[in-house]
């Protein structure tokens, strides 16, 4: 897999890449499928509420659903690993960005970037609300001590 070693040669930065690669798939793996549980609860939940308590075939497609997915990422997982120590074997710098490795990886890279991104803007978004409450909090307690003056 090439991202962007520091030496090509060496077998260190390929080490490196990979691990690197491995660690941001094996983060975005874990936040997918904490959403989806999530939203599962929440749709539970809201189940719950309505009056409809569900059937256990539901449950077990759902638990089926979460087995085919963690064999998923670790069938993932192994043919990444297969496929660095093959790449090493052969010894290649590749620049081809159009394997299908490099393509997850750059999937897999944006999005956690644009995770990162709209999780900056979340907080920009609640400092600035926080900002304009306290203000107006500010301006409407000057207000009433006016009101209270005359």
């Amino acid at each position: 897999m090439h991202i962007h070693p520091s030496s090509p040669n060496s077998d260190l930065s390929l080490q490196s890449e990979e691990s690197a690669a491995i660690k941001i798939q094996a983060g975005f793996r874990g936040y997918r499928v904490r959403k989806q549980l999530n939203h599962r609860t929440t749709h539970r939940n809201a189940s719950a509420r309505n009056g409809y308590h569900g059937s256990n075939s539901i449950l077990r497609r759902q638990q089926r659903h979460q087995l085919a997915m963690s064999s998923q990422v670790q069938q993932d997982n192994s043919n990444l690993a297969n496929s660095g120590r093959n790449q090493r074997d052969k010894n290649s710098s590749e620049s081809d960005s159009n394997t299908v490795e490099d393509q997850c990886a750059i999937k897999i890279q944006a999005g956690v970037r644009g995770f990162l991104v709209r999780k900056k803007q979340k907080m920009a978004t609640d400092a600035a609300t926080k900002i304009q409450a306290s203000f107006r909090g500010f301006k409407a307690r000057k207000e009433v001590q006016k009101l209270r003056q005359m």
